[in-house]
């Protein structure tokens, strides 16, 4: 799969200002790709955050054409927050905005004001980014719902959304339009050619530093090393120095890497991706690169996961170890079935997570003409086909329904 094609959109006039609370890779996994594909259709923007050492090897994989605009932290929440709120509403007074897009709940309650001051006409856009309190998981608190909902009906404006069942709820509790925009696999996933280790090998991943996931991956490769499957185990992304001596005392590889192309090559070298815990938060970045990859996927289920796989179809969703080591245990000594699962997760990785099929969902969800399309292949025009509009019913019923997932421009 390649790249969309390179366009440049006429220049439009004013900033679209994106107001966010602290970068991390859940957010990152949205807003990066969003700011390159509106800065291609000629839309400047400006980007507001509170800054965090924690985030510094995020920045420059930002867009050269996005304005950066850290805000430092002034220590305690009520004066880090109206810090914040100050710097915002000075850089909505200096310029000319097109637009405002909240990303996270704490930016919504401190900006919503000067987002709807703005300026007559000027749209504000929502994100949860997988709020606590906001997502599938847990269910909607009176304030929140009815804070989003009051606002959301006020601004007659549509959220943005990166996950279907998150898109549910926050339908659930506001009745208002949903705008869902999954997050996109860099090309290069695609392309990257699969070539197993030449004993079986088991992979995951993240770049962030995620204690449980460590602790429980760490438990399986116990489990599992001395079983007669004889595997081993990588770990790909970014640790911190706690996590990095626990992996390395169970004798798990671990590589440093923030690169695409590293992590492709080095998930490619795997039998299987493993997503050890159901604790995600936010798109299951690492998973739906995987399943780019054409990597057989095994994950414990979780709503973020049901988003992605289909149980048995385009890889596995466990509710327990021992069903994770079941599931290992088949993938490893049928290559046959490893290919099959593996074709199918990246099939469907293809149809929903694509740059190009992102760039479009999101021209749509702000309202903008939509980008030149080169000839589409058989593949993408079977694609265009199934991609209609979702059933909301089926969404509606939950993580556990068999119902397919399609992915869709508008709940």
């Amino acid at each position: 799969m390649k790249e969309p094609p390179p366009w440049q959109g006429e220049p439009q006039a004013g900033t679209l200002v994106h107001v966010v609370g602290r970068i991390d890779e859940s957010v990152f996994s949205f807003l990066g790709p969003a700011t390159t594909t509106l800065a291609e259709a000629g839309i400047a923007q400006c980007v507001v955050w509170i800054d965090d050492p924690r985030s510094a090897y995020l920045l420059p994989r930002f867009d050269p054409r996005v304005e950066l605009q850290p805000v430092a932290d002034a220590g305690g929440v009520l004066r880090r927050w109206r810090t914040f709120a100050e710097v915002v509403r000075r850089i909505v007074g200096e310029r000319r905005v097109r637009g405002m897009h909240l990303h996270g709940l704490a930016p919504l309650l401190w900006t919503r004001r000067i987002a709807r001051r703005a300026g007559p006409g000027v749209p504000v856009y929502f994100s949860p980014h997988a709020t606590p309190g906001l997502g599938a998981r847990s269910a909607w608190g009176l304030r929140p719902g009815w804070l989003l909902k009051g606002w959301l009906a006020a601004t007659g404006q549509r959220a943005i959304v990166t996950m279907l069942e998150e898109a549910a709820a926050l339908h659930r509790a506001t009745r208002a339009p949903i705008q869902v925009v999954e997050s996109a696999v860099p090309a290069l996933y695609y392309g990257t050619p699969r070539r197993e280790a030449r004993h079986p090998l088991i992979v995951t991943g993240s770049r962030s530093d995620d204690r449980r996931a460590v602790e429980l991956f760490v438990q399986l490769a116990v489990l599992l090393s001395g079983s007669h499957l004889k595997l081993s185990f990588n770990w790909i992304g970014r640790l911190g120095p706690e996590s990095v001596a626990q992996l390395k005392a169970a004798n798990v590889g671990y590589f440093e890497a923030d690169d695409d192309g590293e992590i492709a090559t080095r998930l490619a070298a795997g039998w299987l991706y493993l997503a050890p815990t159901d604790s995600a938060t936010g798109f299951p970045v690492f998973v739906a690169a995987a399943m780019a990859l054409g990597l057989p996927c095994v994950v414990l289920g979780s709503p973020e996961h049901s988003d992605l796989l289909r149980d048995g179809e385009t890889g596995y969703l466990c509710r327990t170890e021992l069903e994770v080591m079941q599931r290992i245990g088949r993938l490893i000594d049928e290559a046959a079935l490893r290919r099959q699962i593996g074709q199918a997760g990246r099939h469907e990785a293809q149809r929903r997570f694509s740059p190009e099929r992102f760039r479009d969902s999101l021209l749509a969800a702000y309202e903008l003409p939509p980008a030149p399309r080169a000839a589409l292949t058989h593949d993408e025009q079977t694609d265009e086909h199934l991609g209609g509009a979702l059933d909301a019913s089926a969404l509606l019923r939950g993580p556990d329904s068999r119902a397919p997932r399609l992915a869709t421009d508008e709940y």
